[in-house]
């Protein structure tokens, strides 16, 4: 898909959003009724646009559903309520997990690694917005303020994608977690955050319905969106009503409640009513996947007849299924199912999906923040389907479906219901409408007044565009920011012991600073002149700033090769030196942070050309990938030797080797854990080992850890399985095996002594 075809399959609300992300720095908030297309074109964002950006979700399964990863994950996030003001955590009782701007900075237990991925992170993209609670988006915003060291920028300066329909799942808020911040919220949506304040998000509509045609009903879903419905809506659905309508098996209806247990009963015991044996086909799990994360369920039960329903789009572009289209089993051979439809068409042979768990990595030769894929739930895309909720009917079409709605508990339960229909024509109505449940909530009505009027965009655009490349060509060249980092390296050798290998490199250092201050007045007298012609704006300013920012690219590109060819070149110098790891590191960051600028002056030159051509700056029209080709191919060598280094490079020698053979030897002759489990097998307490032994119960712990992670006792004799399964979930969200983060976050009904269990056992089942 070219750029062309790209945005013009978009409608022109979602065309201008796509180029309010990809040639402004403006937050946008992409919403839409059921059907719009948002999840396309969070697609269409990911695969075109040329900034560093992540997806981020509120839940797993929404995360996975995404191609992202959970909010708590990716910003290390303790569970719990955010305050955002720092008060005296002390005040609160103990069961209230309370965190506040300052408990979060100094708890923060950040990788290196992680670090410079929200440092280089450019576009944050959270979908089901839904769903995101105001306190838990200033908990991000405090986050990201911190690592990226712009405390005084909202977001750390990081561009934010919102995408959501607020009728849909609401936040998830208890009343003593409310008591906690309603002095500082208006309500729990996101919206109200106030890091958003200063900085509202272009509210963007999609109003173009693909999954609807028929007028009539696309109405009344406007109706019930808007708190509009009128006394002949509700006489045109509950005419639809029929509380005894049994439909055949060849009709292919599907229950929507409002409740779990009544969708779950009546798939078991429609399942159960089924003549002829059952078939189970279990997922296979490779790698990473937690279990709350599962798509689908991980044991699929079956029998010939079943009804089921497809939970993914068929990816092969033939359109033979989609996410909500009804099938019935047809027939089971081994491990292969067929399913056949009631349009008749041919009868189907089910293919396993793959569903991926990914993790965002930084790549530092380029720069770039990548995916990585750390697990695979890999299961046949069907699910039983004669009943379902509503909140987990999100996002799928059904074009026949017997609704119960008649107890709905939440505002907009009924349009989020009614909405999955394709027409009126597949509606039946198994209870009649309640007015009582109809109306949404008011805040969110209120906050829909805010959407952006299309006729303003252009010129809305048009200003922000502007600013934005103003802002950026002038950072392309302010060269401040590497040449701190580059007097910081040079204050590290002579902070270095003497017998630091490093030592002997000062001189060479103090050469590549020398160079780079020559270079660096050059940049400063052309941000001089780029200031003058932006701030003159004569007749083909543009053009002017464009051929200007050519020369400069001429002339500065050799100059930054030069500096990392000498940058490599040392690293293949000092890489025979012993225990110069954490040096040769250092090299590496500096290096990337000359190519990081060298690749900034690449993106200016092509992104004021948009500007002048008045198109979107994508991935297509970027030089950037052929220069990322030829960087990785002169450096990712140099780096990946780096990596393989050990922190301290040691000698085997011959003595060297006799210790530890030594030390190995006297290991077998007296295994101190195996005594503590042999006695625990005998069935003597942990108490009574520890004091026979001599030694402190954690001690003792310790050792049956070890015993537990190579899964020779079982983890719920020390641990109950749901504090085993919270202890897991909370290390899986927070992306750590550190217990010390982990406990921070569980609090003080956790001891370290289950949490260290517990992670012993994560590692077997890794295994």
């Amino acid at each position: 898909m070219n750029q062309k075809e790209s945005i013009e399959s978009l409608n022109v609300d979602a065309a201008y959003a796509s180029k309010f992300i990809n040639n402004t720095n403006r937050h946008v908030f992409l919403t839409g009724k059921a059907g719009t297309g948002k999840t396309t074109f969070l697609k269409h964002i990911i695969k075109h646009t040329y900034k560093n950006a992540v997806i981020v979700a509120p839940t797993g399964i929404a995360a996975i559903n995404a191609g992202g990863v959970t909010i708590h994950s990716m910003f290390q996030l303790p569970f719990g309520t955010f305050v955002p003001s720092n008060v005296n955590v002390g005040q609160f009782s103990e069961s209230q997990r309370v965190n506040t701007p300052q408990t979060l900075t100094k708890n923060m237990q950040m990788q290196v690694t992680k670090r410079r991925l929200l440092q280089e992170l450019e576009l944050l993209i959270i979908d089901e917005v839904s769903m995101l609670r105001a306190d838990l988006l200033d908990a991000i915003d405090t986050v990201l303020r911190s690592v990226r060291r712009k405390q005084f920028v909202p977001f750390g300066g990081v561009q934010i994608l919102f995408i959501g329909d607020l009728l849909q799942l609401p936040p998830v808020i208890k009343d003593d977690e409310w008591s906690l911040i309603k002095q500082h919220y208006k309500s729990v949506y996101f919206f109200e955050a106030m890091a958003l304040q200063q900085n509202k998000p272009l509210y963007i509509e999609l109003s173009k319905i693909y999954r609807q045609s028929d007028d009539k009903f696309i109405d009344i879903l406007n109706n019930l969106r808007n708190n509009q419905v009128t006394e002949s809506d509700i006489e045109v659905l509950n005419s639809f009503y029929k509380s005894d309508f049994k439909p055949t098996s060849k009709e292919n209806y599907i229950h929507l409640t409002t409740h779990n247990n009544k969708a779950d009963t009546l798939n078991k015991e429609s399942l159960k009513d089924l003549k002829g044996k059952s078939y189970f086909f279990k997922a296979e799990i490779d790698g990473e996947f937690s279990e709350f994360s599962y798509p689908i369920e991980q044991l699929l039960e079956l029998k010939i007849g079943a009804q089921v329903m497809f939970v993914k789009n068929d990816n092969t572009g033939q359109q033979r299924f989609f996410n909500g289209k009804i099938a019935v089993v047809d027939s089971i051979e081994d491990d292969d199912i067929y399913v056949k439809f009631d349009d008749n068409s041919p009868v189907l042979k089910l293919e396993q999906f793959t569903w991926e768990n990914i993790k965002y990595t930084h790549n530092e030769v380029t720069n770039e923040i990548e995916e990585k894929v750390i697990g695979k739930f890999i299961q046949f895309p069907v699910k039983l389907a004669w009943a379902i909720t509503v909140h987990k009917s999100q996002g799928l079409t059904f074009s026949k479906a017997i609704i119960d709605i008649g107890n709905a508990f939440a505002p907009g339960q009924v349009y989020v219901a009614l909405s999955r229909l394709t027409s009126l024509d597949g509606l039946v109505l198994s209870s009649k409408i309640n007015t009582s449940s109809l109306s949404n909530d008011k805040t969110i009505a209120e906050y829909s007044t805010t959407k952006s009027d299309t006729s303003k965009l252009s010129d809305l655009f048009d200003e922000e565009s502007n600013k934005f490349f103003r802002e950026y060509l002038l950072q392309c060249f302010n060269f401040t920011d590497l040449g701190n980092k580059l007097q910081q390296h040079i204050q590290s050798y002579s902070m270095a012991e003497n017998k630091s290998s490093k030592q002997k490199y000062s001189a060479w250092a103090f050469d590549l600073k020398k160079e780079f201050d020559e270079t660096k007045l050059f940049a400063d007298k052309f941000i001089l002149q780029l200031n003058n012609i932006i701030g003159f704006k004569q007749e083909g300013y543009k053009q002017q700033l464009f051929e200007r920012i050519q020369k400069a690219k001429q002339y500065f590109a050799p100059i930054f090769k030069k500096f990392s060819s000498k940058i490599l070149g040392q690293i293949e110098v000092v890489k025979s030196d012993k225990k110069v790891k954490a040096y040769l590191q250092e090299l590496v960051e500096l290096d990337s942070l000359f190519y990081k600028q060298q690749s900034q002056i690449s993106k200016a030159e092509v992104l004021l050309n948009a500007s002048i051509n008045n198109t979107e700056f994508v991935k297509e029209n970027s030089s950037l990938a052929e220069e990322n080709k030829l960087r990785k191919d002169e450096a990712a060598k140099a780096f990946a030797e780096v990596k393989k280094l050990p922190k301290e490079k040691l000698v085997a020698s011959k003595t060297y080797t006799e210790k530890a053979e030594s030390k190995k030897s006297k290991k077998e002759k007296h295994d101190t854990k195996k005594e503590s489990y042999d006695q625990y097998k005998s069935g003597k307490t942990i108490e009574q080992i520890a004091t026979e032994r001599n030694m402190v119960v954690g001690t003792i712990e310790g050792h049956l850890a070890h015993y537990v992670g190579l899964g020779m006792l079982n983890i719920n004799d020390f641990v109950s399985k749901e504090k085993c399964m919270h202890i897991i979930t909370v290390a899986k969200e927070k992306d750590t095996l550190n217990s010390g983060e982990i406990k921070s976050a569980l609090g003080d009904e956790y001891s370290y002594s289950e949490i260290r269990m517990v992670l012993s056992y994560m590692e077997n089942m890794k295994k």
